[in-house]
């Protein structure tokens, strides 16, 4: 019996914890989505002023970062940081949206945006797995815990056995 619940229990709750990982990320793609739909206003509201000047955007931003007034230059910096941000939110945006729901949980582990992680956790509530995303995750997610807990029972298992042969030779010697 011992045996039986040292498999149950983790694979449930580790199944409980993947079953998770699909919605997850489908949040993590929404806030992606937002986030990335929010810098590109600011790039281009950035672009359309340099444009208005007659000015590559590469070029604004260079001539920013060289003036001599101190705010011009630091907002010459920001505006450089955020094209780069821009770029990588953009970048992970289009490849989660191109991938199959199952494998967007690994594409958030493989280059996760930490705050934007950390955003997303604070808001998440768990979901109840309705898609085939979620079962399959619950699923394997049980297996595996079911493998930790056998694992863990079986560890136990053969060091109760040590124990016992060895105290009956110490008996028997």
């Amino acid at each position: 019996m011992i045996a039986l619940v040292a498999r149950i229990v983790p694979g449930i709750l580790i199944g409980g914890l993947f079953s998770q990982s699909a919605e997850f990320s489908q949040q993590y793609l929404q806030r992606l989505g937002g986030a990335t739909d929010e810098m590109r206003a600011v790039v281009e509201r950035f672009d359309a002023s340099a444009r208005a000047e007659q000015l590559p955007p590469d070029t604004a931003i260079a001539k920013l970062k060289a003036s001599a007034d101190t705010l011009a230059a630091r907002q010459g910096r920001n505006a450089e940081i955020n094209q780069q941000r821009y770029r990588e939110l953009a970048a992970q945006y289009r490849t989660m949206l191109g991938s199959a729901p199952v494998m967007r949980p690994f594409e958030l582990l493989q280059a996760p945006d930490w705050p934007l992680v950390k955003r997303t956790g604070d808001d998440y509530r768990p979901a109840i797995p309705t898609t085939g995303d979620g079962v399959l995750f619950a699923l394997f997610g049980f297996i595996v815990g079911w493998g930790c807990g056998a694992s863990a029972h079986g560890a136990v298992s053969i060091r109760r056995r040590r124990r016992r042969r060895q105290a009956a030779l110490e008996r028997n010697a």
